[in-house]
């Protein structure tokens, strides 16, 4: 495969060697279009002088103490007007820095501003503060409820040779090597934490269906099973194919294997530019070879891990949804069933994955009848959660026992 441009690459922590400075950085798949072939894992390399930056999350101010240096770092022409005239503004995003920085003011292109900033313990909602710009002390607020506090601080290559990071790494090639000059590191949780080390564990792979039922699955697999879900949306199987390995994680690692994965794309892939004037579809998001081409493509790589493998069924589209996006895009009643056909066709190639036919059992249950009336593909509704959950949560409790 050609090189790989690792700068600003982001990614997982894994395999930390402090003899030879190195870790493996788990990110997702780069395809060479020449070889169709993918690689996520890449060994890179640390020096003495590389700048390592620890990264914490946090929703609001709440844990956010004193005055503190800070970036506020998503403005737009509003809020900087308001900022210039001393008025209150809002921000979706803003880092707390180290100390040792300079409180620049607005960046040059007015994107930005850095200065003193104190939050107010006196706003319970906790997203609020004074930002000190030009003599003045102005009233700033985080944006949202999906706002970000990024907590910045000095960190050392010790750091990441214990417990779980997620890294974005900034460098050049080297010799043929990845040499990193500065990195954000950012802690994750152990997933073994929750896990109970008597139980098998279990990946679902999928999209916003599987969030709805998450909550209703793992509540029925309780004592059964460890279940854990992919962080995100899992999107169209191209994705899958790009991301798969990110999501298996480690699984090599003690406690970190998979006994059981259950697997699905589909209502990403089958929206289909709408033309209004004709009020037609044509293309679909993924084509159906491409479509096929990369449940295989993920199916190749998740059998590397030794679990048994479960395709889910696409879930119906009840009538034709809302279309939007450039181009155009919407969903088309019962195309469900055509990308379905489409991965049973190579889901039949092995005889060895077990088939969680969840479409059938919606389509067939008359809990569904008022849910069929609208054009949602989801499940927003407790009792329909409830009911997916556990058709879920049977169908794998069953391929344990099998197993």
């Amino acid at each position: 495969m050609t090189g790989e441009n690792l700068d600003g690459a982001r990614g997982k922590i894994f395999k930390v060697d402090p003899g030879t400075m190195s870790f493996e950085l788990l990110k997702e798949t780069v395809f060479d279009p020449k070889t169709n072939e993918g690689k996520s894992r890449h060994t890179v390399y640390w020096k003495e002088n590389t700048e390592f930056k620890k990264v914490v999350r946090h929703r609001n101010f709440k844990d956010i103490r004193g005055r503190q240096l800070a970036e506020f770092y998503n403005l737009n022409e509003k809020w900087v007007k308001e900022i210039k005239a001393g008025n209150m503004f809002k921000d979706r995003y803003v880092r707390i820095l180290p100390a040792t920085g300079r409180p620049h003011g607005l960046s040059k292109d007015e994107s930005s501003i850095v200065g003193w900033f104190t939050p107010d313990k006196s706003d319970k909602s906790h997203k609020v503060g004074l930002l000190e710009f030009n003599g003045q002390k102005i009233q700033a607020s985080l944006l949202g409820p999906n706002g970000a506090v990024d907590v910045y601080s000095p960190a050392s290559a010790m750091d990441i040779t214990t417990g779980f990071w997620e890294a974005k790494i900034r460098g050049e090639d080297v010799g043929g090597r990845f040499v990193v000059s500065a990195m954000e590191i950012t802690p994750m949780p152990d997933p073994r934490e929750a896990d109970d080390p008597g139980l098998p564990r279990v990946l679902v792979v999928g999209d916003s269906i599987s969030m709805n039922y998450h909550r209703a699955a793992k509540e029925n697999l309780e004592g059964v099973a460890n279940y854990h879900r992919i962080e995100g949306n899992g999107g169209s199987a191209d994705r899958g194919a790009l991301c798969i390995e990110l999501w298996l994680g480690d699984y090599r690692q003690k406690g970190l294997h998979w006994d059981l994965i259950q697997f699905n794309h589909g209502l990403h892939d089958l929206k289909q530019v709408y033309d209004k004037e004709t009020d037609t579809y044509s293309r679909h998001n993924v084509s159906l070879e491409d479509y096929k081409k990369y449940l295989e493509m993920e199916i190749q790589l998740m059998k590397k891990t030794g679990a048994k493998l479960m395709w889910c069924t696409t879930t119906p589209v009840p009538n034709r949804g809302p279309v939007w996006g450039d181009p155009p895009m919407g969903r088309r009643k019962d195309e469900d069933l055509v990308f379905n056909k489409a991965a049973m066709e190579v889901i039949s190639r092995h005889p060895d994955i077990l088939v969680n036919d969840i479409n059938t059992f919606i389509r067939n249950s008359r809990e569904f009848d008022k849910w069929r009336e609208g054009n949602d593909v989801h499940f927003w509704g407790s009792p329909e959660q409830d009911l997916v959950g556990k058709a879920v949560a049977d169908a794998i409790k069953k391929a344990i026992e099998d197993k």
